[in-house]
C-alpha cells in the first residue's frame, strides 16, 4: 500500500505514524508546504514572548528525524495544488524551486488544516499586519517586535505597541505574550464578549482580569482598515481603524479573529463538503471517495450533545482523528464518534475553559436545559494559593443528563474540566456527578470536591429541594420582594436596587412576622450558599414562591457587567462609593503600615478583617492587605470610600491584589486651601421645630451667597428628614418601638419652649406663612435644590432602627468621618 498524506503537522503527521506502527511494509510519503513539520503551534506565542526562550523546543521532528525512527519520506516546502481522483494522482510544486510532478496513491489522507481569516480590508498586506499559524509566522512576529524592543531600549522610539484583532484564544494568549514582552496592548473583538467558545458570564471574570493587568479591550468593535504610519525613525508603523471611529498606532498587528477550513483543493476534486464548509467525513474518517480519508481542522464531524456536524480546530480531536483515519487506512475497524470541543487556555493568572454544549448552542438548537453557577476554591480556603472559581454547569431538567460545562478561576480549572468533559463523554447525569470520588488533600481540593458541589446544586434542582432566579431575569416583577441575606458590612458595600437586608443570622426570626406567604421572594447573597439556606427556611415555613439567585451576586455582576448579546444591560449592583459620593478625611501618613494575610478568604471575609484591623489603627496609619479574591477589587474601594479611608495603591498578584488603605480622619488644613471661607458645615443634633428653621435659614442664606453647605444629621436631628410614607418593611419590637415614639418627619416636629400641647407650634407655623416665611419642608427642598449636602449619620440609623428607605430622597448616608473631611475644608462649622 502507498499512502499519500497531505499535510504535516498534527493530523498529518499523526496519520502517517500511526500507519507506520500498524504497517511496515506501507510506502508514506508527506506533502508539507510549509518549511517545518511536526511543530507545536500551540506553543507559538509563548516563544514571542520568550516564555519558551528556545525556539527549536517548537520543532517537535524533522524530516530527517521522521525518516530515521519511522521510515517516512516527508517533503517540506511542497505544495499538492491537485488531485486526480480517477488516475489516483496529486500533482505537487515545490515552492522554492517551482518545480512540479505528480504522485501516485492507493490511500490518500488530507489534513490540510485551517487557515487564519484575512478579511478583505483596506491596508491588510501592510508588512506590519501579521498571523500566526506556522513558524515561519512567528519567526517574523519576534523579529519586527525584537527589532522595535531594542530601538526603544536605545532610546529612539517610544512605548511599544501592538494590536490583536480578535479575543479568542490566540487572540489572548498572545496578548499575555506581548505584555510579557513590555509591549502596549489593545485587543479588538467583533463580538460583546471576549473567548466567544464559552458564555458570557464565564467570558466576564476573565476580561476583567485582562483589564486589570494593563490590557485595553474593545468589544462589539472591528477593524475597518489599515493604514501606513510614516514615523520620523523610519519604522513603518500602522494605524489601525475600528468602526467605532477610534484610531489605534501600532508597530505590530496580529490578525487572531478566527481560521476557515483549508478546502480549495478539496472543492476542485469534487469531494463532498459538509453543511458548515468542511469535509464530510463518516465516522471512519472517510470522505464521499472510499480511497481518501480526512482529519484535523478542516473535517467536520458529530457532535455528544448537539445535532448536526461541526468543525472544532483543536489540537486534541485532530490527533485522534487521524489516529482513527490511519486504523481504517491499514484495514481496522475503527470509529470516531464526536468531538465535544474541550478546550482551555491561561490569560496571565487566570485560566477558563469548557466542554460541552454552550447556552447559545442549546438555544440555537432548541434543546430544554438548565443552568446551574457555583463559585468554589479551587482547593481548601485554609490552605495558601487559592482563589474563587467560577462554574457553570448546562444539563436536562428531566434525567440530569449534562449537556455542557465552563470553568474559569485560578487554580485547579483544568482538571474540573476534565472531569466535567468525561462525564459528558460517558453520558453521565449531576446525580453521577453528587457520587464521584475525586482526589483530596488541602492543596489539590476540598473534602466535597466544586465537581460535587456542582452536582449536588444541579441534583437538588431537580429534586425540587430549592428553585433558581437567574440574573437575566432582572429586573424582577412588581410586588416581588427582594432578599439580601448577607452582613450588613457586605449590603452596605453593594447591593441589587431595591433590595431590603435581612441577614441569615437574623433570617428565622425575621420571617416570623411575615404574614403574606403567597408572596413572591427572590433571595440573594454572595455566591448561593446563604440564600440557599434561607430557601428552606422560607419553604419550610409554608412559604409557596420562593427562589434563590443562581450563582448570588458574584453571577449576576458577571451577567450585567458585560452583558451578554440579546440581553439589555441592567442596573449594575448599587456601590455607594458612586451612589452615595462619600467623602474621605484624609489624614496625613503616619508611616506605620500594618500587614493583614487574606489570602484564601472568600468575600466578606477580607472586607470584616480589614475593618477589624482598621478600627484598632490610629488616623493615618495604612493596611497593606494582601487577597486572593478578585472581586476585591471593586469591593475595597467601595469598602473604603463608604467608611471615609483612602485607597493608597492597588496591585495584582497572582488571581488577587496587595493593597494599602489609611485610615481617615482630621488632618491639618494647608494654608489658603481647600475652599476656606467659602464652604459651611452644620452638625444638626436637635429635632426642635425652631432650631431645625434656624439651620435652614442658615444654609439657604450660605448657598444664596455662593458657599458650598453640607448638613450631617445626628440623632434626634434625623426626624426631620424622614419620610411621611415610607415603604413598608419588616422591623425588629425595638425598631417599631421607636419609630412610633420619634416625629415622622419635618410636620411633625414641634417648638423647643411653648409647644403647649400642639398650640404653641401651630401658632407660630400661621405666623410663618402670614409673614411668607417658609415652611420647614419648603426650606429643606430649597436647600437640596440648592445643592446642600444632607447627610444621614449610619451610626444614628442603625440605633434608631432607621433606614434609607425610612428618609427623603437625595439623602446621603455618611459616617463621622465624612464629616470630619467636610469640617476640615469648611471655614465655619456649626452644632445645632
Amino acid at each position: 500500500m502507498k499512502l499519500v498524506v497531505v499535510g504535516g503537522v498534527a493530523a498529518g503527521a499523526s496519520t502517517a505514524a500511526r500507519a507506520r506502527r500498524l504497517d511496515e511494509t506501507a510506502e508514506i510519503v508527506v506533502f508539507e508546504r510549509g518549511h517545518h513539520v511536526s511543530f507545536a503551534n500551540c506553543g507559538l506565542p509563548y516563544h514571542v514572548g520568550e516564555v519558551i526562550s528556545e525556539r527549536s523546543r517548537l520543532l517537535l521532528q524533522t524530516p530527517e528525524s521522521l525518516r530515521e525512527s519511522l521510515n517516512i519520506d516527508v517533503r517540506i516546502a511542497t505544495e499538492v495544488v491537485s488531485i486526480d481522483r480517477k488516475a489516483k494522482t496529486v500533482s505537487v510544486k515545490e515552492v522554492d524551486t517551482g518545480r512540479e510532478y505528480t504522485e501516485s496513491y492507493d490511500k490518500l489522507a488530507l489534513c490540510m488544516g485551517a487557515e487564519a481569516v484575512r478579511p478583505p480590508l483596506p491596508g491588510i498586506d501592510h508588512p506590519a499586519v501579521e498571523v500566526l499559524r506556522r513558524i515561519g509566522d512567528m519567526d517574523k512576529i519576534k523579529t519586527r517586535l525584537d527589532a522595535a524592543i531594542a530601538a526603544q531600549k536605545a532610546g529612539r522610539r517610544g512605548v511599544v505597541t501592538a494590536v490583536v484583532v480578535g479575543a479568542g484564544y490566540i487572540g489572548l494568549e498572545m496578548a499575555e505574550n506581548l505584555h510579557h514582552r513590555g509591549v502596549r496592548v489593545d485587543v479588538v473583538e467583533l463580538a460583546p464578549q471576549i473567548l466567544p467558545p464559552v458564555d458570557a458570564d464565564i467570558a466576564a471574570p476573565v476580561e476583567r482580569h485582562l483589564r486589570m493587568r494593563g490590557i485595553n479591550v474593545h468589544l462589539s468593535t472591528a477593524a475597518a482598515a489599515f493604514q501606513p504610519l510614516a514615523d520620523s525613525d523610519g519604522d513603518n508603523r500602522v494605524s489601525v481603524e475600528l468602526n467605532s471611529g477610534t484610531v489605534l498606532k501600532a508597530d505590530l498587528v496580529i490578525l487572531a479573529a478566527g481560521v476557515k477550513p483549508a478546502v480549495e483543493l478539496v472543492k476542485a476534486a469534487g469531494i463532498e463538503l459538509g453543511e458548515r464548509g468542511g469535509i464530510k467525513v463518516d465516522t471512519h474518517m472517510q470522505t464521499s471517495d472510499p480511497d481518501i480519508y480526512a482529519a484535523g481542522d478542516a473535517v467536520e464531524t458529530g457532535h455528544p450533545v448537539l445535532p448536526g456536524e461541526y468543525l472544532a480546530p483543536l489540537a486534541g480531536p485532530a490527533n485522534r482523528q487521524a489516529r482513527v483515519a490511519a486504523e481504517n487506512i491499514c484495514g481496522r475497524d475503527t470509529e470516531y464518534r464526536s468531538t465535544q470541543g474541550t478546550s482551555i487556555v491561561k490569560v496571565f493568572d487566570m485560566v477558563a475553559g469548557g466542554t460541552g454544549a454552550t447556552k447559545r448552542q442549546l438555544d440555537a438548537a432548541g434543546i430544554e436545559y438548565r443552568v446551574i453557577h457555583v463559585h468554589p476554591s479551587g482547593h481548601a480556603g485554609y490552605y495558601p494559593g487559592t482563589a474563587m472559581m467560577h462554574i457553570k454547569l448546562l444539563f436536562s431538567p428531566k434525567d440530569g443528563t449534562i449537556y455542557g460545562a465552563q470553568v474559569c478561576g485560578f487554580d485547579g480549572v483544568d482538571k474540573r474540566i476534565d472531569v466535567f468533559a468525561m462525564a459528558i463523554r460517558a453520558g453521565l447525569t449531576v446525580f453521577d456527578l453528587e457520587s464521584q470520588e475525586l482526589a483530596y488533600a488541602p492543596p489539590f481540593g476540598s473534602a466535597k470536591d466544586p465537581v460535587n458541589m456542582a452536582g449536588f446544586v444541579a441534583a437538588n434542582t431537580i429534586r425540587g429541594d430549592f428553585a433558581l432566579w437567574y440574573a437575566e431575569e432582572w429586573p424582577l416583577a412588581d410586588g416581588t420582594r427582594l432578599v439580601d441575606v448577607r452582613t450588613p458590612e457586605e449590603y452596605g458595600i453593594h447591593h441589587l436596587p431595591g433590595a431590603e437586608n435581612v441577614p441569615l443570622a437574623d433570617f428565622r426570626e425575621a420571617v416570623k412576622g411575615w404574614t403574606d406567604k403567597d408572596q413572591p421572594i427572590r433571595l440573594y447573597c454572595a455566591v448561593g450558599f446563604r440564600s440557599y439556606l434561607a430557601h428552606r427556611i422560607l419553604v419550610q415555613n409554608g412559604f409557596t414562591d420562593v427562589k434563590t439567585l443562581s450563582g448570588g451576586s458574584t453571577t449576576y455582576g458577571h451577567v450585567h457587567d458585560n452583558p451578554a448579546e440579546g440581553y439589555e444591560a441592567q442596573p449594575p449592583m448599587e456601590n455607594y462609593a458612586e451612589k452615595v459620593s462619600v467623602a474621605s478625611a484624609v489624614a496625613a501618613a503616619t508611616g506605620q503600615t500594618t500587614d493583614l494575610d487574606c489570602t484564601g478568604l472568600a468575600c466578606p471575609g477580607p472586607i470584616m478583617r480589614l475593618s477589624s484591623a482598621m478600627k484598632a489603627a490610629n488616623a493615618g496609619d495604612e493596611i497593606r492587605v494582601t487577597v486572593s479574591d478578585p472581586g476585591f477589587a471593586l469591593d475595597g474601594p467601595a469598602w473604603a470610600s463608604k467608611n471615609g479611608h483612602t485607597l493608597v495603591s492597588m496591585d495584582p498578584k497572582g488571581p488577587g491584589f496587595v493593597a494599602t488603605f489609611r485610615k481617615g480622619g482630621v488632618g491639618p488644613v494647608p494654608a489658603g486651601g481647600g475652599n476656606g471661607g467659602n464652604k459651611l458645615s452644620m452638625v444638626v443634633f436637635s429635632g426642635d421645630l425652631d432650631k431645625q428653621i434656624a439651620a435652614f435659614i442658615i444654609a439657604n442664606g450660605a448657598l444664596a451667597m455662593g458657599q458650598e453647605v453640607s448638613l450631617f444629621f445626628t440623632f434626634w436631628g434625623l426626624n426631620a428628614l424622614r419620610r411621611t410614607d415610607p415603604p413598608k418593611r419588616d422591623k425588629s419590637m425595638m425598631d417599631k418601638m421607636f419609630g412610633m415614639m420619634m416625629p415622622q418627619g419635618a410636620e411633625k416636629l414641634t417648638l423647643s419652649q411653648m409647644h403647649m400641647a400642639g398650640a404653641g407650634t401651630a401658632m407660630i407655623k400661621n405666623v410663618m406663612k402670614k409673614h411668607d416665611v417658609q415652611s420647614l419642608p419648603e426650606l429643606i427642598t430649597n436647600a437640596q435644590d440648592g445643592g446642600a449636602r444632607l447627610l444621614g449619620c449610619t451610626m444614628t440609623m442603625d440605633l434608631l432602627g432607621m433606614a434609607q428607605s425610612d428618609l427623603i430622597e437625595g439623602v446621603e448616608l455618611a459616617g463621622v468621618a465624612t464629616f470630619l473631611g467636610e469640617a476640615q475644608e469648611s471655614g465655619t462649622t456649626l452644632f445645632i
